[in-house]
């Protein structure tokens, strides 16, 4: 089914505004130097202290950096608006659902070709990229939490026994 008049001009505010949330200026911090003030000089230097800000820094560059891509997502949604090619799959050619472009208007596909692609590059992921997810569901499952059993404390231990 493809999208009505209205839903495409209420697909296209809706991306407009987020382009212009996303492009909108951005209050850049102070350097990390004014920022900390009497600790960079070496007076009552606490380790915690920079610690937590360069956690915030890194933090900060990390929802930038999302943001920028987030845009990019968005202005190609807006291309293919003006091209014509808006809520078709990029894989199957088929209709992306209204339902679907309401929640995430910038979706290149249908729920089922996304999802189809995330376990391509699931299984084309380098051994180590598949490894690392099953540790972290080895970690986070209730389970094997806080048990020498699980298979990522084993990993640990002989990485340990080699050193």
């Amino acid at each position: 089914m493809t999208l009505t008049k209205e839903q495409k001009q209420h697909l296209h505010h809706k991306l407009l505004d987020m382009q212009k949330e996303l492009s909108g200026e951005k209050k850049e911090k102070e350097s990390m130097t004014e920022e900390v003030g009497e600790l960079s000089n070496g007076v009552d230097n606490h380790m915690g202290d920079h610690g937590t800000l360069v956690t915030d820094r890194m933090t900060d560059q990390t929802v930038r950096e999302i943001d920028r891509e987030l845009l990019e997502e968005v202005n190609h949604a807006l291309q293919k608006m003006n091209d014509g090619t808006y809520g078709v799959c990029e894989k199957s050619g088929q209709d992306i659902p209204f339902e679907r472009l309401e929640a995430v208007p910038y979706a290149r596909m249908t729920v089922e070709a996304q999802a189809d692609t995330e376990d391509d590059l699931e299984t084309d992921a380098p051994s180590f990229e598949r490894e690392f997810h099953e540790q972290v569901k080895d970690l986070s499952n209730e389970e094997t939490v806080d048990q020498k059993s699980s298979q990522t404390y084993e990993i640990l231990d002989r990485e340990q026994d080699s050193k």
